[in-house]
């Protein structure tokens, strides 16, 4: 492998950060990193360059993908081909939402894939209102839909225990985590209310019972999976806001505005309506 120049090595340092997920963090996953740096080398030999170059990493990088960001990128892929994604528009309770495939395991801050959210709110047959999630979802996102329950109480002024409310996730293979929390929220809103929500927006955050967003990982990779999707504005939390490590292709293509509470978020989210 030939040495490489200052701006290779530069180059290989962002990526350690990128995939560390948080800004000043340096990726442990040795073995990945690893692999890009021979093929970054075997880049160069095959040129009969003197030196590896930061050329060679960037063309490194898109071949030697990591599991979770092949997946993530022909789901993409095959929800362009069959219309899946919607990105312009509104509509009445749904919303595009974010995650990263194989959080769960610690696996992933880099494999982004844009998760859509469909909430129905219709009164409740019974005495008590219930919950009804579906899409494959783990117990930790299950729980986050519970507990946003009572920041809508708290939004609306309406009880929810009058309504059944049902959540469906899109398509959601692999996808973990309760940083849908504020999608969910917004979805219901928008559907208890019959309000639109801005198609070409989507979002990522947790969200505490005071309404307040928390942060969350992954949100370069998210960002950028909103970017290959269509995207023109995400809604991000804005403690998260120091760790958006975007690539230059991405910067100009799309707006992120960090966000502190669910109030700020339907500012953004929500179309001007009287309901609004």
């Amino acid at each position: 492998i030939p040495h490489f120049n200052k701006s290779a090595v530069g180059m290989i340092l962002r990526e350690a950060q990128r995939r560390s997920g948080r800004r000043g963090k340096l990726s442990l996953r040795l073995r990945e990193l690893g692999g890009l740096v021979r093929i970054s080398g075997d880049l160069a030999v095959e040129e009969g360059s003197e030196l590896t170059s930061e050329r060679h990493v960037l063309a490194a990088r898109r071949i030697a993908k990591p599991l979770e960001q092949q997946v993530a990128d022909r789901m993409i892929e095959r929800r362009q081909q069959y219309s899946l994604l919607v990105n312009k528009g509104q509509r009445v309770g749904r919303v595009n939402g974010l995650a990263v495939l194989g959080a769960d395991s610690g696996l992933s801050d880099y494999s982004g894939i844009m998760l859509p959210v469909e909430a129905l709110v219709t009164p409740s047959q019974a005495s008590g209102g219930k919950v009804f999630a579906t899409g494959g979802l783990s117990d930790i996102a299950k729980e986050s839909v519970t507990n946003v329950s009572a920041v809508v109480k708290k939004l609306t002024g309406k009880n929810v225990s009058d309504f059944d409310i049902h959540i469906q996730f899109v398509d959601t293979h692999g996808v973990d985590g309760d940083s849908a929390s504020i999608t969910i929220a917004t979805a219901i809103i928008s559907a208890l209310e019959e309000i639109p929500i801005r198609q070409d927006l989507a979002m990522t955050g947790s969200l505490s019972v005071r309404g307040e967003v928390l942060p969350v990982g992954g949100v370069t990779a998210k960002i950028e999976a909103a970017a290959k999707s269509g995207v023109k504005t995400v809604l991000i939390p804005k403690a998260n806001a120091q760790d958006v490590l975007l690539d230059d292709e991405y910067i100009d293509e799309i707006e992120v505005i960090p966000v502190d509470t669910l109030d700020e978020v339907m500012q953004w989210a929500l179309i001007m309506t009287d309901k609004k």
